[in-house]
């Protein structure tokens, strides 16, 4: 039998997400909420969505403050499904005008919809989780830290996480029926109605509450993507997640997307009336020694491996280091480009603000070609001017000193490059557009240039949300193999193309919903079929025919992001024709975007770390091209078998002969970096 779930405050914002994800992962749900014509919306896009999966939306209108009606609805849930298996308690209101204005009245609504409500959504979905379940009540940052502007607010919501605290232990360990995890959400800032109503109609108000109106707020997706992972973390009929909530647990999601359980592993766990038996369970010291002791442990074999690393990488420098350099421009790189010996500097001779490194892994990219036939500078006549000229994007390097004045770094350190120059052996990098990263693993070299593209054009410029549709065109390549993943967490349906069975099988495993095969089968044709309302966003890097077809499939206010135009690039990059284009977006109310990489470099260092722990964690995967290639000499054949369509995933290529002793695979996650590893 599949799972269920009721979902409260489900016609938008968090609720709708959540609903959205709980969808997608196959659950049958029952929606409710006060905003009846949104509601019904919602259910009959998820109904279209997912209905042909077997997927059942139940929608009723609900005053959560009746708490009649709200068992009732619950009860209503049962009899349709026969169960449930999760409950999240969405629904809630802000709080109006002052509390301490003797004509205000408009706060005590506040305590009824964040707490009373709550309270009497846990006890209903007690009652009928007879077989054990999970229920998740979403509450506010306003939980853990002080509102001066919303204090009403801030208490009915710092209620519910209490009471979660309290009533968790009994509920998971009650006798004549199943176990019950209940549990608490408390994210900072979403962008949802209810915030951005806020800002667009008291800006005052919403400044002084969250500090600036620039901020970024949190996409529902991503809440709701915890929210998930939250009731499925003890391995229920869904399936389990790769992080443990344990019942009772309060998670704070920061603004900057990091995860933090503030109540676990602290003194603040003691239990008052609990027997000494929980005393002792979650009494002081316990926990919290524990993390300490893992921290210290992390810490030291960090060291260890900084030491490793240093010895590796300064044992016999060189007087001289190979590197590829343009001689010519010319699209054909090997017609464009050679192996020169350039003198290595002595340490002690670095210019100011500089690092030496050892490069460990380069990364292969459609657009060097481009580089190489001097696309990327101002015109021909200045590439022509700059010619000899470094190659190579992307590198994960081992610092080998650092010049007086750099802090911060020593030897041993690893660090990311986003630099010309990186087909080399040895380089010098600007310490202040260094990565700093964990260690140098091949799949890091992936992240940079492929899963930074995908990162931040997906958000920036496709600004993807949950239940939309993306098609993904070049999918199983080094950034598309991102692009599918990110879109997908989000909440979105993904849509990916590629050529040949291998890709299509890659991109089965990596989550896409529909893909096509262009050499079994026709994109125009599926996609006109399958998908009549058209595709929301489109992330396109192969141009021509295919972005022909792309614009044409664009649903209306669609966007596509124009990544490159990959099937022009080994011809010279001859300009595209496109006619009609400005009218069938303006028919549509669509919109086409540009992205290139290196105009957004202020937003890589949170992204490339967002990126990093979601590979460490286990919840992004990283496909690297099978085929190896070693040494600087062999970049002409990776790039040669990137161009010619044969690689499936990332193309990297590994610089030194012999690899170093440490540093080739992500660090342990446990404690805090484990849980900023959600995207």
């Amino acid at each position: 039998m599949a799972p269920s779930a009721i979902v409260t405050g489900a016609a938008s914002g968090i609720g709708r997400a959540v609903a959205a994800a709980l969808a997608e992962k196959g659950y049958n749900l029952t929606l409710l909420d006060l905003d009846e014509a949104a509601l019904q919306a919602t259910a009959r896009d998820l109904t279209s969505r997912h209905g042909a999966a077997g997927v059942s939306v139940r929608a009723a209108r609900l005053n959560v403050t009746d708490a009649a009606a709200q068992k009732a609805a619950f009860a209503q849930h049962v009899a349709a499904f026969g169960s449930v298996q999760a409950v999240v308690l969405n629904a809630g209101i802000g709080e109006r005008g002052s509390f301490f204005d003797p004509s205000n009245t408009a706060w005590q609504p506040t305590l009824d919809v964040d707490l009373t409500a709550v309270l009497h959504g846990v006890k209903a979905a007690v009652e009928l989780m007879s077989g054990g379940g999970s229920i998740l009540a979403v509450a506010s940052a306003g939980a853990i830290f002080p509102m001066p502007v919303a204090p009403v607010y801030a208490a009915a919501k710092a209620g519910v996480a209490h009471f979660v605290r309290s009533a968790a232990r009994g509920l998971a360990n009650r006798s004549g029926g199943g176990a019950i995890r209940l549990m608490a959400l408390c994210p900072e800032f979403v962008e949802t109605p209810l915030v951005t109503q806020m800002m667009k109609q008291d800006p005052e108000t919403a400044k002084r509450l969250l500090g600036s109106l620039d901020i970024q707020l949190l996409p529902p997706a991503f809440v709701a993507g915890v929210a998930v992972d939250m009731l499925q973390a003890g391995g229920g009929a869904a399936g389990g997640a790769a992080l443990s909530y344990k019942p009772g647990a309060v998670v704070l999601i920061r603004q900057d997307r990091s995860l933090v359980q503030p109540y676990a592993g602290r003194a603040g766990s003691k239990t008052i009336g609990g027997g000494a038996a929980a005393a002792g369970a979650g009494g002081k010291g316990g926990g919290g020694g524990q993390q300490q002791q893992q921290q210290q442990q992390d810490a030291a074999a960090a060291e260890g491996q900084r030491q490793a690393l240093a010895a590796w990488g300064s044992g016999g420098l060189p007087r001289e280091y190979k590197k590829i350099v343009i001689t010519r421009l010319s699209s054909n790189f090997r017609e464009a480009a050679r192996v020169v010996a350039a003198p290595l500097p002595p340490p002690a001779a670095l210019p100011a603000g500089a690092l030496l490194v050892r490069r460990v892994f380069a990364g292969v990219n459609a657009s060097d070609v481009n580089y190489s036939s001097g696309r990327y500078h101002a015109s021909k006549a200045e590439a022509q001017s700059k010619l000899p000229y470094d190659a190579g994007f992307e590198s994960v390097n081992v610092v080998l000193a650092a010049a007086p004045d750099v802090k911060g770094y020593r030897p041993g350190d690893c660090v990311a490059a986003l630099s010309y120059g990186s087909f080399s052996e040895y380089g010098i990098e600007p310490a202040r557009t260094a990565l700093p990263v964990p260690c140098v693993a091949p799949e890091l070299v992936a992240l940079l240039t492929s899963g930074l593209t995908a990162s931040i054009a997906l958000e920036q410029a496709g600004r993807i949300a949950a239940g939309e549709t993306v098609l993904v065109t070049a999918a199983a390549g080094g950034t598309g193999q991102f692009a599918v993943q990110l879109a997908k967490a989000a909440g979105c349906h993904v849509v990916a193309t590629c050529g040949g069975p291998d890709k299509a099988a890659l991109l089965k495993e990596l989550g896409a919903d529909r893909v096509i095969d262009y050499k079994g089968e026709s994109v125009k044709e599926v996609l006109k079929a399958e998908y009549p309302r058209g595709v929301d966003v489109v992330w396109e890097s192969v141009g021509g025919e295919m972005f022909d077809t792309a614009v044409n499939a664009l649903a209306t206010r669609g966007r596509i992001i124009i990544i490159g135009m990959m099937s022009s690039y080994g011809s010279g990059w001859a300009p595209g024709t496109y006619p009609g284009l400005a009218e069938k977006l303006l028919w549509k109310s669509a919109a086409a975007v540009g992205f290139f990489l290196l105009r957004y470099a202020p937003l890589f260092r949170e992204h490339l770390a967002r990126l990093t722990a979601l590979w460490a964690a286990g919840r992004l995967r990283v496909a690297l091209d099978p085929r190896r290639f070693v040494g600087v000499e062999s970049v002409f054949e990776a790039v040669d078998w990137l161009q010619a369509g044969g690689s499936v995933g990332k193309v990297v290529v590994q610089l030194p002969a012999q690899l170093p002793p440490a540093g080739l695979a992500p660090p342990p996650v446990s404690g805090a970096r484990a849980q900023q590893s959600k995207l």
